[in-house]
């Protein structure tokens, strides 16, 4: 496989995960704090800021880095929670359940 089919399908991975996230929040199947939605729009940015990157598609990559540096923080304290409860398992549901 070429460097330039892997770097498209870098970003066609990205684009799936960033609207699968969105798809996922408007149907009510995880809310915006959640680990599954900041865990897609991260990995998701990450993916398509490395395709846009290679392109030399500059304003599209920033806008992607930039939503990877405002989603960190949201995503590392829903990484603290998913790990707490993991260790200390309440009995109510929510949508950060693997």
């Amino acid at each position: 496989m070429t460097t330039t089919l892997i770097i498209a399908a870098i970003g066609w991975v990205g684009a799936v995960s960033v609207l699968l996230a969105y798809l996922l929040l408007l149907r009510h199947a995880t809310n915006a704090d959640s680990y599954l939605y900041l865990s897609l729009n991260f990995a998701g940015s990450a993916c398509l800021a490395l395709s846009t990157s290679a392109a030399h598609a500059w304003p599209s990559a920033a806008v992607n880095l930039i939503w990877l540096a405002i989603g960190i923080v949201p995503l590392a304290r829903a990484w603290v929670r998913l790990s707490a409860r993991r260790h200390h398992p309440s009995p109510a549901a929510d949508n950060d359940a693997p």
